[in-house]
């Protein structure tokens, strides 16, 4: 637990970096770095590999409000100094995760060594794109989760009888059920909104050209797997193509923002929950990246 200033954020170290980067990973939505344990456990195998909870997730205490893209990149890099992690990381997120991490990586560009963004929310689909019940109500969906916690009136986790009371998904579920994570959910999710990219855009989008020469790595399915409900609801055939069309390529955007940026495609059958199907794949592509890093930086010496 390190201090960020007035509040405390929970951190978790473990492996050994030798002479090559250290990994950081961040999960999707606001859940806490438990979420990618899996990925981790693999990791430290053969790198230094670091979990982080954003304000409010998981052991980390919820910090002021309003939350924010731009205030979370701070408090990363901060915990990660304050932790005695010391540069250069590669950090690896997915979905809103990844639009944290190219924040983090915009902003202190030094400390980093290169970024694998595992499908990361673009902000283009929240401003531009058609109006999706899934992120329109996730804020006000998390305040009421808040509020239903907080007076003790919320169900019992569903399914908690059928895991071990060790078991990564249970445990995950049993930490995130805490009044604090649904209220720093419920505030920062409002920037997923078109009033919140108008808001919080100029802060929270990463242009083109921005990140420089940083080695950048963006993973994704090739299709639209997984997403069938959310494009279907466009009945027209000829928009439902567009809609289709737009969420397939508008990811593609954070490749402008380095000049060394490359497109890798997930397995085939995996849509954007492939960190969960396929770790031992992602954990391939950090330590590819992690292989060119340490080529270069020996070649450079």
């Amino acid at each position: 637990m390190v201090d960020v200033g007035g509040h405390r954020i929970h951190v978790l170290a473990e492996g050994d970096a030798g002479s090559g980067p250290t990994v950081v990973w961040m999960p999707g939505g606001h859940a806490g770095g438990y979420a990618m344990h899996r990925l981790h456990a693999l990791a430290r195998e053969r790198t230094r590999s670091v979990l982080v909870d954003r304000p409010g997730s998981g052991w980390s205490d919820p910090g002021p409000f309003p939350r924010t893209t731009a205030a979370e990149a701070v408090e990363l890099l901060t915990a990660l100094e304050r932790a005695g992690e010391k540069g250069p990381f590669v950090l690896v997120g997915h979905s809103f995760g990844g639009l944290l991490m190219a924040n983090a990586a915009r902003r202190r560009p030094d400390l980093v060594a290169g970024l694998v963004l595992l499908d990361p929310t673009p902000p283009d689909v929240v401003a531009f794109g058609p109006s999706l019940a899934a992120l329109r109500h996730a804020g006000r969906d998390q305040a009421l989760r808040a509020l239903r916690l907080l007076f003790g009136i919320h169900p019992l986790l569903p399914g908690s009888e059928a895991h071990p009371p060790d078991d990564p998904a249970q445990v995950l579920a049993t930490v995130e059920s805490r009044t604090k994570a649904s209220c720093a959910a419920a505030s920062i999710l409002r920037e997923l909104s078109p009033a919140g990219i108008t808001r919080n855009g100029w802060q929270t989008v990463v242009h083109d050209g921005e990140l420089g020469s940083l080695p950048l790595l963006l993973v994704a399915p090739r299709d639209l797997t997984g997403g069938g409900k959310v494009f279907d609801t466009v009945d027209d055939p000829e928009e439902n193509a567009r809609v289709r069309h737009f969420f397939l390529t508008v990811r593609d955007r954070f490749l402008r923002a380095s000049s060394v940026a490359r497109r890798i495609y997930t397995p085939e059958g995996t849509g954007h929950d492939f960190p969960d199907r396929v770790p031992e794949f992602v954990v391939e592509v950090v330590s590819s990246l992690l292989t060119d890093t340490e080529s270069g930086a020996s070649n450079s010496s």
